[in-house]
């Protein structure tokens, strides 16, 4: 009898670790994860009830395993190597430089896209379509949760939405998303106009 449950146990377990292999957003997660760059084209969209105003903005971004990272997004540019932070204004025409946590931690609030189980607990709202995702730790200044939809074959991110500290409902719309084998780095490196003024934060 004992072996009898043993084995019954094992083939739940067995049986539930193939559920999870198939689902496609453990796959999308698990191919992010492998990943040593992250490519992504979208729009941002931010909706303020207080403001009744609804705003979109195109960007990409370059996700980097290792924390690097940079971000575009309309005449706005941010960049992340390994030491330093920037923060480009395309309408100021304006670099501000910090340095990165000394520490080498990569920044959540970027790096939570492409690894979501590292900050988030994973609750299937409409299997193979739509998930929420509830924060780990309370104390990261990332959203409490996120929904995320995916959508094709094979499958892929089609949106996220989540609340701001302002209650903004945001949500970030996928247009396209590729992962790399090997980063582009000259993307990673610091490429603004020579006519920009820099104020250094250090």
């Amino acid at each position: 009898m004992i072996m009898l449950i043993r084995y019954a146990v094992a083939a739940g377990l067995l049986a539930g670790s193939v559920l999870a292999s198939e689902d496609p957003f453990e796959q999308i997660k698990t191919a992010m994860a492998r990943a040593a760059c992250c490519r992504f084209e979208f729009i941002s969209i931010i909706e303020s009830e207080v403001f009744e105003s609804v705003d979109s903005t195109a960007g990409s971004a370059l996700l980097a395993a290792d924390g690097r990272y940079y971000i575009k997004l309309g005449s706005d540019e941010y960049l992340r190597t390994r030491d330093r932070l920037y923060s480009y204004s395309g309408d100021e025409n304006q670099v501000t430089v910090e340095l990165a946590d000394s520490t080498g931690t990569t920044d959540e609030t970027v790096s939570f896209i492409t690894r979501f189980d590292k900050y988030y607990h994973t609750s299937t709202l409409k299997p193979g379509r739509e998930y929420l995702l509830i924060k780990l730790d309370s104390t990261t200044s990332l959203p409490d949760s996120v929904t995320v939809v995916v959508s094709g074959k094979p499958a892929v991110l089609e949106s996220l939405k989540y609340l701001s500290e302002n209650a903004d409902l945001n949500r970030i719309v996928f247009l396209s998303r590729r992962n790399e084998s090997a980063c582009d780095e000259a993307s990673l490196f610091p490429r603004f106009p020579d006519s920009a003024q820099v104020i250094e934060l250090f």
